[in-house]
């Protein structure tokens, strides 16, 4: 095994069930691409729950992060690239804090200064 295969995504699928469905897997796989020297993670998924304000959930410590990439009820209008990074961010700070407390927020900024350059 490769080193570099311990901090990879190894797996992303996007809903089948929409259309553009190329398109949310181009969009998986640049996320897997950004975050890959953070955190292994075993699937990447695009989800669409039924609560609208729920954009990510990350299951068992990255063994599958799923992810919103389209607006509620609306299939061809995927999310800005850097707000499903965001979420993603979000979502892998949760392997080392579980609650949104202060450590969880800083973890957070940390990432979105290397992730976003500010």
């Amino acid at each position: 095994m490769n080193l570099g295969d311990l901090h990879k995504v190894w797996e992303s699928k996007a809903l089948k069930r929409k259309p553009g469905e190329e398109e949310a897997k181009k969009i998986l796989e640049k996320i897997a691409k950004q975050v890959q020297p953070i955190w292994r993670v075993k699937l990447l998924s695009e989800f669409c729950p039924n609560n609208p304000t729920l954009l990510g959930l990350n299951v068992g410590a990255s063994i599958h992060v799923k992810l919103r990439l389209r607006r509620p009820n609306w299939d061809w209008d995927f999310y800005p690239f850097n707000q499903v990074l965001d979420t993603m961010l979000h979502e892998l700070c949760h392997n080392a804090h579980g609650p949104h407390n202060a450590n969880f927020y800083k973890l957070w900024d940390e990432f979105r200064k290397v992730h976003f350059h500010f």
